[in-house]
This record gives C-alpha cells, structure tokens and sequence, in this order.
C-alpha cells in the first residue's frame, strides 16, 4: 500500500494533483488506516498513470472519465484517435 506521497511520486505528478484528481471524481478515494493517512493500491498507481497520460495528450478531463472507464477495445481505439488527430481540439 501507497501513501499520496508515494503515489504522486510513482506517477509522476505532485500530491496536489492527486487531490485535484480526487475532487473531479477522476480517482477514487481510498480507504484511510487508522491514523487516517491514505493508503492507496496497484490499481490506482495504473489509473493515475492514465489519467496523467491522457492530460498530457491534450485529452480534457472531461472526456478523461469517460476513457477511465472505457472498455479495453474503446480505449485502444480513443489512443489510436488521440494519435492521429495531432493539434486537434476536443
């Protein structure tokens, strides 16, 4: 298990972001241990890497909840999209 610390840091974003990402509803909230620190596990690691790889395409973070939660056949076909459509706008 993860602090927030360690999560920004895996991911590469500041812990700032994390918690922006949490009040969009982008990551989920974990559970809390007992001295109420976050603690936060592989899955989340995979979905703030998404979430950063996505912002850093241009995707907005409107569109970037929806991808989160696409099917592993839409994601790919949306990144293959993402690729091809350079310098255009969502």
């Amino acid at each position: 298990m993860l602090t927030i610390g360690q999560l920004a840091a895996h991911a590469g974003v500041t812990v700032r972001a994390v918690r922006h990402y949490h009040h969009l509803g982008l990551l989920a909230e974990p559970e809390r241990d007992a001295s109420g620190y976050r603690q936060y596990g592989a899955a989340a690691v995979v979905d703030l890497i998404r979430i950063k790889t996505l912002a850093e395409a241009g995707v907005p973070l409107t569109r970037t909840d929806e991808l989160l939660h696409a099917e592993p056949g839409h994601f790919a076909e949306a990144i293959t999209e993402i690729d091809f459509l350079d310098g255009a706008t969502w």
